[in-house]
């Protein structure tokens, strides 16, 4: 299944990585340049238990 999550903080970046983990090809979309850059370069933006290993 292909799934948007709109907003990359705490909820959407731990849902999109809970969804992709189960096989589902996840977008996340947000505003804020630096934020998407991060995360497409696999850098988390925060620290939680196993967000490291996506």
């Amino acid at each position: 299944m292909k799934i948007s999550v709109i907003g990359s903080g705490y909820v959407g970046s731990v849902t999109a990585a809970c969804f992709a983990e189960v096989g589902h090809e996840v977008v996340c979309v947000d505003i804020d340049k630096k934020k998407m850059e991060q995360i497409n370069a696999g850098i988390p933006l925060f620290m939680r238990k196993g967000l490291e290993n996506f």
